[in-house]
């Protein structure tokens, strides 16, 4: 006798089953970047368990998003927490746009189907929000990465900063109150300020006092000078924004060839390719220079907004040539360019100090 194996339709079906791959995340995969992506979203590890256990009694094979299980249910699996707690954390997933809650007149989870038209009404935790927003969500959680490892790599720095402190002067009460600080969650403006104050305070303990150049001082000395040393490049870096400054303080005018800017900062133009030739050449290199000596492309910006593109390059020129004295260039660049010394700094003071001092050698 032989068998056949027949296979007969259990029923129809008003809705295709949504598939368990390649259009939606797993489980596991979408819980995973819900939690990098917590801060911005506003969600604490015990609201994420919350949604993971709504997210467990999906099927696998389903037409919809929608959650049916009871409190009770959603208890057990999150080890039986309370249904007060239940209904805060899905109130905090509602706002976070997260799931949508269908509530039926009895306040029960269900679906009613309409066997002739095939309609269909469900109430309960509609999880749709949530997959339909996967892609935003996971540029989050890089977003969230990246300001993460920023914010560590900025800690580190502070550390470091503060172990010099205490090295070159002991516990000083700034160090102290810098570790203090540290032991809560800071932001990256936050850690920046306290970098702009250890960087003051290990220069003033660390520098050779007679050898500093103080910007204040040399901008009293410069006014109404017109330093200008002749070479075969004419061309003259002449930068409006600081004509426009130095007109408010006694119409100091600031001239500067090429040739004297090349001669002055002779180690930064010991990285040149090619001879500087052009306000472009000059501006370029220092780009170039400024990842170099530990000056990011964000706080270079923020630079150039304020002291313009030119007036930023003269400052990495000048600052690399004062190199020996200073500890950390890329901090001491950030404080007189966008911290708290920015507002006495003149970046063609410096330059006319360092052509001055040029002189002097020759001579």
């Amino acid at each position: 006798m032989r068998f056949q194996h027949i296979t007969a339709p259990l029923g129809s079906r008003s809705a295709e089953a949504l598939p368990t791959a390649h259009s939606q995340p797993d489980r596991f995969g979408l819980i995973e970047v819900v939690r990098k992506a917590s801060t911005a979203l506003g969600l604490k590890a015990p609201i994420i368990a919350t949604l993971d256990a709504l997210l467990s009694c999906l099927p696998p094979k389903r037409s919809h998003n929608f959650v049916f299980a009871s409190n009770a249910t959603i208890a057990f699996k999150r080890n039986g927490i309370s249904d007060r707690t239940i209904r805060r954390h899905v109130a905090q997933l509602a706002k976070a746009g997260l799931l949508v809650r269908s509530d039926s007149p009895n306040r029960k989870r269900f679906s009613k189907s309409d066997m002739s038209t095939g309609s269909v009404l469900r109430f309960g935790f509609d999880l749709s929000p949530l997959f339909k927003s996967y892609d935003q969500i996971r540029a989050m959680a890089e977003d969230c990465a990246k300001q993460a490892s920023h914010i560590s790599f900025l800690r580190t720095k502070v550390r470091c900063a503060i172990a010099r402190t205490i090295e070159l002067d002991g516990l000083s009460i700034d160090a102290e109150n810098a570790l203090r600080v540290l032991r809560r969650k800071l932001t990256a403006e936050e850690l920046y300020s306290i970098l702009d104050d250890l960087v003051s305070v290990e220069e003033n303990q660390g520098m050779d006092c007679s050898a500093e150049i103080s910007i204040e001082a040399e901008m009293s000395a410069t006014d109404g000078q017109n330093v200008r040393h002749h070479h075969s490049s004419k061309k003259e870096l002449i930068d409006s924004d600081v004509a426009e400054k130095t007109e408010d303080s006694h119409q100091q005018h600031q001239q500067i060839s090429i040739g004297s800017l090349v001669g002055a900062c002779k180690e930064a133009a010991s990285y040149l390719q090619r001879p500087a030739e052009s306000l472009s050449d000059v501006i370029g290199h220092a780009r170039t220079l400024a990842p170099m000596i530990g000056i990011d492309s964000t706080t270079y910006r923020a630079a150039e907004d304020r002291l313009g593109e030119l007036g930023t390059a003269v400052t990495v020129w000048g600052l690399l040539q004062m190199q020996g004295k200073i500890r950390q260039l890329g901090a001491y660049f950030r404080a007189i360019t966008t911290g708290k010394r920015s507002a006495a700094f003149d970046p063609w003071a410096m330059i006319n100090t360092l052509v001055k001092q040029n002189r002097l050698q020759r001579c």
